[in-house]
């Protein structure tokens, strides 16, 4: 599908994270670059490509080692002055992979986690992919909620787009939602749809997954078709919504009507996807 199904173009050094000889030789590396978030973890960006500078030799506690990609070994930190927002870039695939590790790591970061065995406050570890508590010794690792999205079609190959509560202006996207405990992700696939829509679906296709940091997702990805033709939608999660046709969809978002996910993002390309296979 993307560079998603393949394996990472970025090197995540796990095996120097727990040497503080090796953290320090990558310091001190000459090719080492820094990308510096901005305080709403805004991405520096210019020309469809990420801005970093020279890393200045010096480790703070807060600083996340992102690993190693074309040569260089990548940090990252959040004293930037502003950016732009992940979700609107189209980046090559290894920096996608970086902007998608920093934001995900320092949102898991910024929520303060506290031990789970003593209640007390933990600090950075393993240069940024882990937190330790300094009472008892625990080690904490980010956790990842897994999602569903799902592009419906009806018998005419129409595809159901939405707009939910709390999108700014007239945007729409497939369907999305957490997988909830003890249901497999093809179960959440059904209960999303009839929850949200009041349809039922069939032949689910399983595309791909995505990471989403937003604030720590796992976007699986499915195609499905339904055998209604008209969503009643729930009025609490969808504001409005309906199927579009090919032809209506590209002529909405010309006129801007409509305005779809940002390219980076699984929904993107799943509605991508199916304008690929028609007129």
């Amino acid at each position: 599908m993307n560079h998603w199904n393949a394996q990472a173009a970025l090197d995540r050094l796990e095996k120097s994270r727990s040497h503080e000889r090796a953290l320090t030789e990558l310091v001190r590396d000459p090719l080492s670059r820094c990308l510096r978030l901005g305080p709403g973890l805004e991405i520096p960006v210019a020309n469809g490509e990420l801005i970093s500078e020279a890393f200045d030799g010096e480790r703070r506690p807060d600083d996340l080692l992102l690993g190693r990609l074309d040569g260089h070994i990548w940090w990252a930190r959040s004293d930037g002055k502003g950016g732009a927002d992940l979700r609107s870039l189209d980046l090559p695939p290894g920096q996608t992979q970086l902007a998608m590790m920093a934001t995900a790591l320092y949102e898991w970061h910024r929520s303060n986690p506290v031990c789970a065995r003593c209640g007390a406050a933990t600090t950075p570890d393993r240069a940024g992919t882990a937190r330790r508590c300094p009472q008892c010794g625990h080690e904490l690792f980010p956790r990842t909620d897994p999602a569903v999205i799902l592009a419906v079609t009806d018998p005419a190959d129409r595809l159901l787009l939405t707009h939910a509560r709390g999108w700014p202006g007239n945007r729409v996207s497939v369907q999305a939602g957490f997988i909830e405990a003890g249901e497999s992700a093809e179960q959440a696939c059904h209960r999303e749809i009839r929850e949200e829509t009041g349809l039922t679906i069939r032949e689910l296709r399983f595309v791909g997954t995505q990471p989403w940091p937003f604030p720590r997702s796992l976007m699986l990805g499915f195609e499905t078709r339904t055998d209604g033709t008209e969503p009643c939608l729930d009025g609490e999660e969808l504001a409005w919504g309906s199927f579009y046709t090919r032809k209506g969809l590209r002529r909405a978002v010309k006129e801007e009507e409509l305005a779809l996910p940002g390219s980076i993002s699984l929904a993107r390309q799943l509605i991508e996807f199916w304008l690929a296979r028609g007129r």
